[in-house]
């Protein structure tokens, strides 16, 4: 491995179909890329489905034991240090990796994070950044997705600081419009944490904040940012899934049922594939964790070869702008306002 190059460490074992997603997503690199990837992993599971001449940039660090995907977290959970989840954190703690990634057991993953990397000086919670794509073609970055499901008001704006940045810095967008996401636009709507959060965005001067947006309009791009609470977000998330999916099967049995529609399906046929495409979360592969001192990308368990390659060119694109770092000056000199 050239430690010159952008190395992402990624967990061979995590995700419903291990190791099969991240072996293929390795397959659709070549050398040309100007990276390192290291699998952790089982190698005798990993060794004999990758040619490793033929993808010189691959190496595999040998680990057996992994992080079942519905493993509860526990304190005796988080004592075992000997798994696939622990050995790719460490890569990016030991400084032998810029990035860390797993589609593995979500809450584990990021209870590791926390305490293997540790939280960045002026950040009390972490929150998980996702790119939701928008009607516009582009993305909203929407967070927490379940890192911190008991959010204060506090929390909220520094998810919405890191947030920022994380467009500014990584997307290169200006000035980037900041929401919070709530049941009215008028700042008196939603529980005690949604109307203190209104406050404290509204008087911090550190972001670019809109205002309060509502569901109907989230996917409308009137945001860059969205944020809301880790329950809240990962709720959102499971939905937008779940009518995804749900709106390709019942379009899919309508066309279906008429010789018309089969043949209106094949001459559209495009222009679904585009569709169906814009909003698959695998052209994004995954949500960065801020708020911890190091990269990490949580990917969905379900994640395909595609969205794993999506991923780990996220990784590569956050370790290319140096965003991690200047994430961490900006944030350790801020003096919040609870």
């Amino acid at each position: 491995m050239d430690r010159k190059k952008i190395v992402i460490g990624v967990d061979g074992m995590g995700g419903d179909n291990a190791p099969y997603p991240v072996i293929k997503a390795c397959h659709m690199f070549d050398k040309s890329e100007g990276m390192d990837v290291i699998l952790v992993g089982d190698e005798k599971q990993i060794k004999g489905k990758i040619d490793l001449e033929k993808y010189p940039f691959v190496s595999i660090q040998d680990c057996v034991n992994y992080i079942k995907m519905h493993e509860k977290v526990n304190l005796k959970l988080l004592r075992e240090k000997e798994n696939s989840m622990v050995r790719t954190i460490g890569l990016v703690k030991e400084r032998k990796a810029d990035c860390a990634l797993s589609a593995g057991n979500t809450a584990a993953f990021v209870s590791y994070s926390i305490s293997e990397l540790g939280l960045l000086p002026g950040i009390d919670r972490p929150a998980i950044a996702l790119l939701m794509p928008t009607v516009g073609g582009s993305f909203t970055i929407f967070l927490d997705g379940g890192a911190n499901v008991k959010a204060k008001p506090l929390h909220l704006l520094q998810s919405a600081f890191m947030g920022s940045l994380y467009a500014e810095d990584v997307f290169g967008i200006k000035s980037p419009k900041v929401a919070l996401l709530n049941i009215g636009e008028e700042e008196t709507k939603g529980d005690d944490l949604r109307r203190a959060a209104f406050e404290l965005l509204g008087k911090s001067g550190k972001i670019n904040f809109t205002g309060n947006i509502e569901g109907q309009d989230f996917f409308s791009g009137k945001a860059d940012v969205v944020i809301t609470d880790g329950f809240t977000g990962n709720v959102v998330l499971k939905v937008s899934e779940g009518v995804a999916r749900s709106f390709r099967t019942i379009l899919t049995k309508d066309i279906r049922k008429s010789l018309r529609g089969k043949m209106g399906a094949m001459l559209m046929k495009n222009i679904l594939k585009d569709f169906a495409k814009k909003g698959d979360y695998a052209e994004y592969g995954g949500g960065l964790l801020l708020g911890v001192n190091g990269s990490v990308i949580i990917s969905h368990g379900r994640s395909s070869p595609r969205a794993v390659y999506s991923a780990i060119k996220l990784g590569k694109k956050i370790a290319a702008s140096g965003f991690m770092e200047k994430l961490k000056n900006s944030a350790e000199g801020i003096k919040w306002e609870a």
